[in-house]
């Protein structure tokens, strides 16, 4: 069930300038809790290769200026794959402004802002019905630096 998530996962886009050389890395992880040889509890992300109905995930998108220079207008998106429903309040990433979408990815507010037609009548979104996540970074990436995004999702 995983593999299709991995796909519908794929990266909506990435902008920068032209001059800016940014690479991104998406990954799909879960938390499981190890015990070490002094028998201390730990939490351990990992490759969520095996996900089962009610378990939660997290999506991550790591990405760097590889350029000399510093990139500004990074603007990130990463879709919500419809096998999943966004955990409200999960949503991550430094300097950056965060907007939602339940479109499809064709208009995003301020989570608190988003809403959905239903028989004609507008109301507030539900945490399922997000489809997209966007991250508009507020400064400049330096050069040679790395970030990371990321929000939670239960797989339905």
């Amino acid at each position: 069930m995983l593999r299709p998530l991995l796909i519908a996962l794929l990266l909506s886009f990435v902008s920068a300038p032209v001059f800016a050389k940014i690479t991104a890395e998406q990954s799909v992880e879960k938390e499981i809790t190890v015990r070490n040889a002094n028998g201390e509890e730990a939490v351990k992300r990992v490759k969520a290769e095996k996900v089962v109905p009610g378990e939660e995930v997290i999506y991550s998108l790591r990405f760097s200026n590889d350029a000399a220079d510093a990139a500004d207008a990074i603007v990130l998106v990463m879709p919500v794959p419809p096998e999943v429903s966004y955990v409200e309040g999960t949503v991550a990433g430094e300097d950056a402004n965060i907007t939602f979408s339940a479109d499809g990815g064709q208009t995003y507010v301020a989570r608190g802002r988003l809403t959905v037609a239903e028989e004609g009548v507008e109301r507030p979104a539900k945490s399922n019905e997000i489809t997209h996540i966007k991250w508009t970074l507020d400064n400049p990436l330096p050069a040679r630096a790395k970030s990371e995004v990321s929000f939670r999702a239960i797989l339905k």
